[in-house]
């Protein structure tokens, strides 16, 4: 099976080592900028998940793509990171990456239920800062009702980092989509996320 990651902002392949063995991995800001993810979807394959600014970006960005899949799954998506996560805490993640850059990204991590937070890697950490920069500026316009193909939106019931009322948002802007509510936070445990992709 053909599978493309998009992970999310300080993520890693090793919060999801099993299926980094066999996907495409691919973690924005550090690897590549949004606006370069179209190119590196173009050729498709069997199944797409994007995982929070992941799932943002795809759904910014690749929403055309999304037919060269057959399936999609966005996990924790939302239109705007602001409509869950104050503006003042993203500045405040700003402001402490310059002075305990690991300490901000374990604390993410910890919000996230991460039970292992990958390593801090201190040559990430312009490419961190300009993700939070793109989280407090990046928004998704849609006008009434959007029809994707073969759409799953998935949403951790405890998700501290994208909360239900941001979750909302994209599910009422999204037409004939699958809602898979879990149990959990913002990172679903690698099993669930396996059978979620493969169900």
């Amino acid at each position: 099976m053909n599978i493309v990651f998009v992970g999310g902002w300080a993520s890693s392949p090793s919060q999801y080592p099993q299926l980094a063995e066999t996907a495409r991995f691919l973690v924005p800001f550090s690897e590549f900028d949004p606006e370069e993810l179209p190119a590196l979807l173009e050729e498709g394959g069997d199944v797409l998940v994007g995982w929070s600014t992941g799932a943002h970006i795809l759904l910014k960005e690749c929403r055309h793509l999304f037919v060269r899949f057959k399936k999609v799954v966005l996990i924790a998506p939302f239109l705007s990171f602001t409509d869950s996560f104050p503006v003042r805490l993203v500045r405040g993640m700003i402001q402490g990456m310059d002075k305990d850059p690991a300490e901000v990204v374990r604390s993410f991590h910890e919000n996230c239920a991460e039970p292992e937070p990958p390593a801090y890697n201190s040559k990430e950490s312009a490419a961190l800062v300009a993700g939070l920069e793109y989280l407090i500026s990046s928004k998704i316009e849609i006008s009434g009702k959007v029809l994707l193909p073969d759409l799953t939106i998935v949403h951790g019931n405890s998700d501290r980092i994208v909360r239900r009322k941001a979750f909302d948002k994209v599910m009422t802007a999204l037409e004939n989509v699958q809602v898979v509510e879990i149990e959990g936070g913002h990172k679903i445990p690698e099993p669930e996320l396996l059978s979620i992709i493969k169900g």
